[in-house]
């Protein structure tokens, strides 16, 4: 299952490949450009998080908190 990032202004549209968090695999997380956003928004501008969303390959939408959750029980690759 891949996972893409949504900032406010952002539509299902505008997904390319800076937008992939990455992809989840027999319990392994591989990420993407799109993680490594999301780690510089956690560092250097947590008010962007309340307005960020999750949305998956099947366009099913999680906040922030509920990806992390969900991730948390994966192997993470870089």
């Amino acid at each position: 299952m891949t996972y893409y990032i949504l900032l406010e202004n952002d539509s299902v549209e505008d997904i390319w490949d800076e937008n992939i968090l990455g992809e989840e695999s027999f319990g392994t997380f591989y990420t993407g450009n799109g993680f490594k956003a999301l780690n510089n928004m956690v560092i250097r501008q947590p008010e962007l998080l309340e307005s960020t969303s999750i949305i998956d390959e099947k366009k099913k939408s999680y906040t922030v908190e509920e990806f992390l959750d969900l991730i948390k029980k994966w192997k993470i690759m870089t």
